[in-house]
């Protein structure tokens, strides 16, 4: 894209890629020089970006895309939401889209930046859930390369830059392309911890027979619903002691505590993508014993409703701001 090493012209340059941001040098003002490569794809675009000197980056919150970032030579210091880390070669961070962002990114650092436009990756998700997601997907900001999952995200993520370095800048997305960058996203949803996992998790293998799956989409679509046994079994098609044998052989549970284990993860997903209080969360879904839901939440999850929040929230922490 260019080089540069005009702080003003950096700062635009680079907006016009991804979004307004202040972009200031800090420190003892070592050299600066800006350099921005960029190939551009259908859901996503490949970046490279060194700045030379200490820099302070601030976009707030990026808005319409998500960004992957992962370091290649030196290190940043992140903040995405509540949590703040320090980047290097083995640990890479994702910017969450409804986030804000502040960084500081060290002398000698460059990234390797894999930017991913938000609406065509809720729908990518919704697709390969075969649900609905109502709310915003809010990933962990820290990437840790040395779990096996994200080494083998990082070697397809490292084939697509080689690739984009070897084709000609005249050549087009191509279907081909549209493919990897697919697997990329699959995998990088499958993989990197995020409210979303949880519904990953309660994916069944295999086909199941028609009236479970009916019965399964009647869940999901009436789950903040005063629904019962005899709802669902009738919805399916079938009587409910048959709805129950049913879930009993296939998935060892009754179709009521699936009904809850779906309303759960519902709770659970709005807690992290949504400003709602724990109290509303819980009438949302059903839950009106406060002090049962939390209970049974923490045996869910591991931890309280309200942890939950205040690890997506920042509630509580005395937490620092970047200078």
């Amino acid at each position: 894209m260019f080089q540069s090493n005009d702080l003003d012209c950096a700062r635009e340059r680079v907006a016009q890629k991804f979004c307004n941001h202040r972009l200031d040098i800090i420190g003892d003002r070592k050299p600066f020089r800006v350099t921005h490569n960029h190939a551009p794809g259908e859901m996503i675009s490949l970046n490279y970006i060194s700045y030379g000197a200490d820099v302070l980056i601030d976009p707030g919150e990026l808005g319409d895309f998500y960004l992957i970032q992962m370091p290649v030579s030196g290190t940043a210091t992140v903040r995405n939401g509540s949590q703040e880390f320090l980047t290097d070669r083995s640990i890479a961070s994702v910017l969450n889209a409804d986030l804000a962002t502040r960084m500081k990114w060290w002398q000698g650092c460059a990234q390797l930046l894999i930017q991913v436009r938000k609406a065509p990756l809720h729908a990518f998700a919704m697709r390969l859930l075969d649900r609905d997601i109502p709310g915003a997907l809010i990933f962990d900001p820290l990437v840790d390369f040395s779990r096996p999952e994200m080494q083998a995200w990082r070697r397809l993520a490292n084939s697509l830059f080689h690739a984009a370095e070897m084709r000609p800048a005249s050549a087009g997305s191509g279907i081909q392309n549209v493919l990897y960058e697919q697997h990329l996203l699959e995998l990088f949803l499958r993989s990197q911890p995020s409210n979303m996992s949880l519904f990953f998790d309660d994916q069944r293998q295999g086909a199941a027979p028609r009236h479970l799956k009916r019965a399964e989409e009647f869940i999901r679509a009436h789950a903040a619903l005063p629904i019962g046994l005899h709802e669902i079994a009738g919805a399916a098609g079938v009587a409910p002691r048959t709805l129950q044998l049913a879930y009993r052989n296939a998935f060892g549970i009754s179709p009521l505590r699936a009904l809850t284990r779906e309303r759960m993860r519902r709770a659970r997903f709005d807690l992290v993508a949504t400003e709602a209080t724990v109290t509303d969360v819980a009438l949302k879904w059903g839950f009106t014993h406060f002090g049962r839901f939390a209970a049974e939440y923490r045996h869910e999850f591991g931890e309280l409703p309200r942890e939950t929040r205040q690890a997506r929230h920042g509630l509580g922490r005395a937490g620092h701001e970047l200078a």
